[in-house]
């Protein structure tokens, strides 16, 4: 948590340069949730014919955005996410209107006590037809020499999206994915991925202060552990999701919103969540634009 902090202080302290010229977005965003494997372990829970368990976690997000240009951004986002684990990242996006590139290095910090910086590349790729549709192709990696010695870590995030707008609506198929390889010893490699195939509908009108964002989609999260063989611990669900804003003001807005399997069970030899178990994610958040 310290860590964290530190992090986001020295992000705010980056980004405040140069504040006096240019319009300002501070966003803060955290959820609580406990659908997720246990990191601790080193063998998987199918191995010992076990089945899942709530394992409580949270992520959090800081966010600083400033305008350089009429059509340009730049960005410092800190991040803690119970995939990829901590990570920094600084972006320029320039948008055109018709597209929209995001680009900048990011990286991994302290995520590992041999390894505590790592660096990776962010490319976003934006395409629109405004009113009509668009499409969003993002891709971030680690890069380096890849997994060696124990303590080396990759992270990877990809994502793919499909919208059309509508009368008050914005609908879009999204496929994400998120992986976070670890070397834990010589002997033994795990790696954490959640993959989310989404429908999105997000409503709107104009000048009305709120939004709405319903999700319906599949996950499927993993953690396999790779020692001589492969044991991998699955676990799938039909999810949904609800999300709010509320614009207080042209600088104030707030951010809730939450989500949850409508059903989850056990993928192979994993046996399925105890009926009685209660899965989920909340989240809360805020906005605060200084012109």
């Amino acid at each position: 948590m310290k860590q964290i902090r530190q992090m986001i202080i020295g992000a705010a302290l980056l980004a405040g340069i140069g504040v006096f010229a240019f319009s300002l977005d501070i966003s803060l965003e955290g959820s609580l949730g406990n659908m997720t494997f246990d990191t601790n372990r080193t063998s998987a829970l199918s191995a010992g014919n076990l089945a899942f368990s709530e394992n409580l976690y949270w992520t959090g997000t800081a966010k600083i955005e400033q305008a350089i240009a009429d059509n340009a951004i730049f960005s410092i986002i800190a991040n803690h996410d119970n995939i990829l684990r901590n990570s920094l990242y600084t972006t320029i996006a320039y948008d055109t209107g018709y597209a929209k590139i995001t680009v900048g290095p990011f990286f991994g910090l302290f995520n590992s006590s041999a390894s505590m910086l790592s660096s990776g590349l962010s490319t976003t790729l934006t395409m629109t037809l405004p009113g009509i549709i668009y499409g969003t192709f993002r891709s971030d990696t680690t890069i380096g020499a890849g997994i060696s010695v124990p303590g080396d870590y990759v992270q990877q995030r990809s994502e793919l999206a499909l919208g059309i707008w509508g009368p008050n609506t914005l609908t879009s198929f999204r496929l994400s994915t998120k992986t976070f390889t670890l070397k834990q010893s010589n002997s033994l490699t795990t790696v954490d991925s959640v993959t989310n195939y989404d429908w999105v509908t997000e409503v709107f009108k104009k000048n009305v202060p709120y939004t709405a964002v319903i999700t319906l989609g599949y996950q499927s999260l993993k953690r396999s552990y790779i020692e001589a063989a492969i044991t991998t611990d699955e676990l799938a669900a039909f999810m949904i999701g609800f999300n709010t804003s509320f614009r207080f003001s042209d600088n104030f807005k707030m951010l809730a919103g939450g989500k949850a399997p409508l059903y989850a069970w056990g993928v192979g030899s994993l046996k399925s969540p105890a009926s009685t178990a209660v899965l989920y994610e909340a989240s809360l958040g805020m906005v605060l634009s200084l012109k």
